[in-house]
């Protein structure tokens, strides 16, 4: 578990411009959390993170359950020995206009839900970043919130996309105190939601 490592607020980061997608995920210290890098040449999205930089030690495997990524089921599952912990699916329509994901536990059990804060600042993100040219300095300055809630509609973490020149980043911070296996699943569901929303665009 990597758990011990939580020290909020978390940083999720990925180049614009790399053949193999890769996430690095990093605590309020700077240390590293997980080394995320996803296969090339598969018909199934397969993701592995990682506990170090060099990618010599998997931790946890993400894998889509179809060959449709978008829409697959991701499923989670813990390196050593196996374990199946959980998993995230996107619901709703792909479009510029709203998107939102479901996580679930090891038992098939809805424990969060992500999606986005003001549906009206992804609208305008996207409108403005299709500008030929220039779209991508609009860009710089809107950053949509995402909001990870429990079934409850309580507000447990929160999750702001920033852009930089070369560079996304994801900021997730804590709202409310989290169980660690539920803190793990949340890590394991915001690297799947960042490629997915790399995706996206």
């Amino acid at each position: 578990m990597v758990t011990s490592k939580l020290n909020y607020p978390l940083t999720a980061t990925f180049r614009i411009v790399t053949l193999s997608p890769e996430l690095q995920v990093k605590n309020a210290s700077g240390d590293l959390v997980l080394q995320i890098k996803q296969k090339l040449l598969t018909l199934r999205e397969d993701t592995t993170a990682y506990e170090d930089v060099n990618k010599t030690v998997p931790l946890y495997r993400m894998k889509a359950d179809r060959i449709s990524g978008f829409w697959a089921v991701h499923n989670f599952w813990r390196s050593k020995g196996e374990t199946y912990l959980g998993s995230i699916r996107a619901n709703g329509l792909r479009s510029i206009w709203r998107i939102s994901y479901t996580v679930t536990d090891q038992n098939q059990k809805e424990i969060f839900r992500i999606r986005e804060e003001n549906p009206w600042i992804k609208l305008l993100d996207g409108l403005l970043c299709e500008i030929d040219g220039i779209g991508w300095i609009f860009g710089m300055f809107i950053n949509p919130v995402y909001l990870v809630e429990d079934v409850s509609g309580r507000v447990l973490f929160r999750i702001k996309k920033k852009r930089s020149f070369w560079e996304r980043s994801f900021t997730m911070e804590a709202e409310q105190k989290v169980s660690e296996e539920h803190q793990e699943l949340a890590v394991l569901a915001l690297a799947q939601s960042v490629l997915l929303e790399r995706a996206r665009g």
